[in-house]
């Protein structure tokens, strides 16, 4: 789970630093900078797996475009992201070697910094810093906002040394210094002075540094879902993949596999009767979601029951419909376990069933944090949105701030010897009870009830 990230130099952010709650809504208008720190996320999350080329690859734009660009045209030559995380209590790895994690609260710090390489003087992208260090129990603020008996299930401390350190060796270069769990405290280094990828991205093995292989999965389940109808209609073969992809294909064999998975002699469908309690409460007319399988083409194919008509296929189901199925069945999913970036989730919902919708994603979430299961793993789930119809539809705030929500707009940025820039920034949303003294001097950090009526008038006029 991602509890905090920090991004400076990333495209639009300097300085920017957000605390995520297991659920939490984006709100703001069109160019805030939502889609932008959903690709920081995404971007730290092929670095844990890919060299930085190959990561930038899959970003919006070439790699020279991720590094922030001030008004005049120039731009900064680096780029630094901090992220605290929680971990679960075990990771495993592709040969199938399971090790314990013992310490359950990392940060990670990254620098990346782009420079000239060879002759011709291109410039590349190089990592330059990789720090992982402890959160120790009593500056850990993040998981003091859930109750005792979560933060036993959720959370263990273990004293140590921090795992990965940039230092400098005896000629004065820089070097990656890990150190090996369990091995009286040896370091295994690596050179530092031209790195084109991270430490994280050549762990292969959870059994010499769990801490480390556990922080990598961990980055690497951390999934933007921008789905695509026409893959969402898309049938699959029985030997396609049964795992969601970004794009929402294999959602056939995804349901197939979490049925078989979860089903019994009572409830042979498993979860997926859940799924289609959910969406039938969301979406009018709705009765259940079903697979056909066409054992002769070896293919299968949702299909969608409604109280009036006959089952109807992807094929022909709407966009919202679609969309609906993949979110819920990602959540559901036990194999897709970690963080879910998800744009829009109005898009197809009728507006007075969206309050239901976002109970339901919200419910799925907590689920997993209020299970009896000790360092389970969990799901978190972030939604960003233009409309304020997402804002509405969330419960009232028993208190000063929302912690399930923040808005965010672009600001311009004036800073002592640079030029200036248009930045992103992050704001709380006022909750029920009202504003302290101190809250309402600090204006700047909230957004008043005046700006979020606005934007709701704003985004009706379609402006």
């Amino acid at each position: 789970m991602l509890t905090r990230i920090e991004i400076d130099g990333f495209k639009s952010f300097r300085g920017f630093a957000l605390d995520i709650q297991p659920f939490l809504v984006i709100i703001g208008k069109n160019a805030a900078g939502k889609s932008n720190l959903f690709d920081a996320i995404q971007f730290l999350s092929r670095l844990a797996g890919d060299g930085v080329l190959e990561a930038a690859q899959h970003m919006r734009g070439d790699v020279v475009d991720l590094f922030h660009r001030h008004t005049d045209g120039s731009s900064v030559d680096v780029m630094t992201f901090a992220a605290e995380v929680l971990l679960d209590g075990w990771v495993t790895d592709a040969f199938g070697d399971t090790a314990e994690v013992n310490h359950s609260r990392l940060r990670y710090e990254l620098t990346i910094q782009l420079r000239p390489s060879g002759q011709s003087g291109s410039k590349r992208p190089f990592v330059v810093r990789e720090v992982v260090r402890r959160i120790r129990r009593t500056d850990d603020r993040w998981i003091q906002r859930f109750s005792s008996s979560q933060r036993k299930r959720l959370v263990a401390y273990r004293s140590g040394a921090d795992p990965l350190e940039t230092e400098e060796d005896e000629q004065g270069r820089p070097v990656f210094s890990i150190r090996q769990q369990g091995n009286q405290g040896r370091k295994r280094k690596l050179p530092a002075t031209a790195a084109t990828a991270t430490v994280l991205s050549s762990l292969t093995t959870a059994t010499d540094f769990p801490l480390l292989y556990a922080l990598k999965r961990e980055m690497q389940s951390w999934r933007l879902l921008h789905l695509d109808p026409s893959a969402l209609r898309a049938p699959d073969s029985y030997d396609d993949p049964d795992s969601l992809a970004a794009n929402g294909g294999h959602l056939a064999n995804t349901l197939r596999r979490l049925a078989d998975e979860t089903g019994n002699d009572d409830r042979p469908e498993g979860v997926l009767n859940d799924l289609s309690a959910d969406l039938a409460a969301v979406i009018p007319g709705i009765i259940r979601v079903q697979l056909a399988e066409d054992d002769a083409r070896r293919q299968r194919q949702v299909e969608v029951l409604t109280r009036e008509e006959a089952p109807f296929s992807a094929r022909v189901a709407s966009d919202g419909t679609l969309r609906a199925i993949a979110l819920l069945a990602a959540l559901y999913d036990p194999r897709g376990a970690g963080l879910i970036c998800f744009e829009e989730p109005e898009n197809g919902i009728f507006p007075q069933r969206l309050a239901q919708f976002v109970r339901y994603l919200r419910n799925l979430v907590d689920a997993a944090l209020d299970a009896d299961v000790e360092r389970t793993s969990l799901t978190q789930l972030i939604l960003s949105s233009h409309s304020p119809a997402i804002l509405r539809a969330l419960e009232p705030a028993n208190t000063q701030l929302r912690a399930d929500a923040v808005f965010m707009d672009v600001v311009s940025r004036v800073a002592r010897g640079e030029p200036r820039s248009r930045v992103s920034r992050w704001r709380s949303i006022a909750g029920a009870q009202q504003l302290t003294i101190d809250d309402a001097i600090d204006i700047g950090k909230v957004v008043s009830p005046r700006e979020i009526a606005e934007f709701e008038v704003l985004a009706e006029l379609g402006t």
